[in-house]
């Protein structure tokens, strides 16, 4: 039970870890008054805080995160205010400072009555460039508030703004549409690219390295332990649940060749190094290839890079944040983020950029191991099950639809969307608001009889005190935005899971909201802890006032006085 118990004690919604703040004193350094020259926003896709405190006794000394941790700040109670914790949102909120429901990604992708179907978070039309084809139909327009970088572009002159990541809705959420590039990986292709919505042409330094091919370069390494031996005590290297590594030899463990089963570079090996800390390997050399050739932070006008670390989540969805890959991956991350931080040193200069660090959600523990731990988890077709049971609950009240129509539109994304000309026909002369409000209830209450489900309600419900805790009611409040919610919202009970993926998140749970975050330079103090209460935007609101700028848009955060003294 060792293991579970950080999530133990979050597993009732709203429970925070144990803070271990340390006063501000003596032991408070301030870095020099110089504003910093570049400004730097990094994401770790999936970084729980529990996730982070397992693995943090085995990091290197000369690691990223003991340099964090000795040189900078760290905010042990970090959380989403959000209930829809998902890349998506996280990073919309991590680029605006602010929650779901004010920037408006309140999914990955989300259904829209208007066109009757799932839209994509980074999805519209867009005009490729002519040498990056596959960076078609990619942009910010679904985001609702700006970004800190369309902050700095539209107040600051000569400012320039870039976004890197494996991820396009990663990179391209954190950035906004006034960036001078936002870029992503590919991996049909191995490529990173942008488009028309940042550049008229591909910048010559994109242009080199994607000639350089790097990532072909690690077709057949093996990815092996990079850690001692007791960094992986206790953990399981092959389980049954966990996905099968993407090289066609059909095993769970480590080591790994990275080939794509695949005798030279091919879509398939991409994918296997997209799942791998090669991933975030390439994601780090891009961020340097970036600063070095748009030359950001090289004069006295800020600047501002987003970089997002993408393949951990795919290791963790695919492996479980439980396993072997997901502790390794951590360890090399580790040491990619201390390559990173030596390298602005170098190109930056010591002390003349500022850097805060998140995640954009958090992640549970796969539903088998938490089981053979004594919880209650599992998983399921959970939204299938209660799709049928609310749709079976309306048809007994309403009727059959006519023309073999039903009354649920779309079930997914933990939401139901009813689809309301089929209701109006069948209700008659009831009023519609009646109708749906009916309808609605009737559909939850259905759910709620699903296996795995632990919560249903009526949206218009959703500030009832019957409903849930005060503290879901708020994720909610945070996460539901009125033209983009469905009818109904669904919760299921902690540790279960819709689908077969080894591990994911997107529940309001503490193990899902619960992130990592640090400061380090823009006179953030020098190896404490704070346990104030932030969000993963609060690096939005820090640099928009280390950038002379107001305070973002919708933005949650307020920042403490050691760091107003600037």
């Amino acid at each position: 039970m060792k293991n579970l118990q950080p999530l133990l004690v979050g597993a009732c919604f709203g429970a925070v870890l144990a803070a271990t703040a340390a006063p501000l004193g003596a032991q408070q350094v301030q870095v020099p008054s110089a504003r910093p020259r570049l400004l730097v926003l990094v994401s770790v896709d999936q970084l729980a805080r529990w996730v982070y405190a397992q693995a943090e006794p085995h990091f290197a000394a000369d690691g990223g995160f003991r340099r964090l941790q000795k040189q900078g700040v760290e905010w042990t109670d970090c959380a989403y205010e959000h209930a829809c914790t998902e890349t998506g949102p996280g990073h919309a909120t991590i680029g605006t400072g602010a929650p779901a429901a004010a920037h408006g990604i309140v999914r990955n992708n989300w259904y829209s009555p208007a066109d009757g179907k799932r839209v994509y978070c980074a999805g519209h039309e867009q005009t490729p460039l002519a040498d990056l084809p596959e960076g078609k139909d990619r942009g910010p327009a679904r985001l609702l508030v700006p970004t800190l970088g369309d902050m700095l572009k539209a107040h600051v002159p000569g400012a320039l703004v870039a976004s890197v990541s494996w991820k396009d809705r990663s990179a391209i959420l954190m950035a906004g549409a006034s960036a001078d590039i936002a870029v992503w990986g590919e991996t049909d292709t191995g490529r990173f690219v942008t488009n028309t919505v940042w550049c008229e042409t591909t910048p010559t330094w994109l242009v080199e390295w994607n000639r350089q091919k790097r990532i072909d370069g690690y077709h057949g390494w093996v990815w092996e332990r990079s850690g001692p031996a007791d960094a992986y005590v206790g953990l399981v290297d092959d389980r049954p649940y966990e996905y099968a590594h993407g090289n066609g030899l059909k095993s769970r463990t480590l080591p790994q060749p990275l080939t794509g089963g695949t005798p030279g570079p091919s879509k398939e090996f991409y994918s296997q190094v997209y799942a791998s800390p090669i991933g975030n390997e390439l994601v780090g050399q891009l961020a340097e290839a970036c600063v070095q050739g748009m030359a950001l932070g090289a004069d006295d006008v800020v600047d501002l890079l987003c970089v997002s670390y993408s393949s951990t989540d795919i290791i963790g969805h695919y492996f479980g944040p439980d396993s072997v890959e997901a502790r390794d991956g951590m360890l090399r991350l580790d040491r990619q983020l201390g390559r990173l931080l030596t390298f602005l040193d170098q190109q930056v200069g010591k002390d003349r950029y500022a850097l805060f660090l998140t995640a954009d959600h958090g992640i549970g523990p796969t539903p088998e191991w938490a089981r053979s731990q004594g919880v209650d988890a599992g998983r399921g077709a959970l939204s299938t099950m209660a799709r049928a049971a609310a749709e079976a609950a309306l048809r007994k009240r309403f009727g059959a639809p006519k023309d073999a129509g039903k009354y649920l539109a779309h079930v997914g994304e933990w939401s139901m969307f009813l689809d309301h000309q089929v209701l109006a026909a069948q209700t008659g002369e009831l009023p519609m608001p009646e109708a749906l409000l009916e309808a609605s209830r009737i559909a939850a209450q259905a759910a709620m009889r699903t296996p795995g489900i632990a919560i249903a309600f009526a949206t218009v419900d959703g500030e009832r005190a019957d409903v849930a805790t005060p503290a879901l009611r708020a994720a909610f409040r945070a996460a539901v935005h009125p033209e983009r919610a469905g009818d109904v919202q669904l919760v299921a009970k902690p540790y279960w899971l819709d689908g077969t993926l080894p591990a994911s998140h997107g529940s309001p749970y503490s193990y899902d909201r619960e992130v990592v975050a640090f400061g380090l330079g823009g006179g953030a103090p020098r190896g404490v802890q704070w346990g104030a209460s932030i969000t993963p935007g609060f690096g939005a609101v820090w640099f928009a006032h280390l950038a002379g700028l107001p305070k973002p848009t919708e933005a949650r955060d307020t920042l403490p006085e050691a760091l107003l003294r600037r």
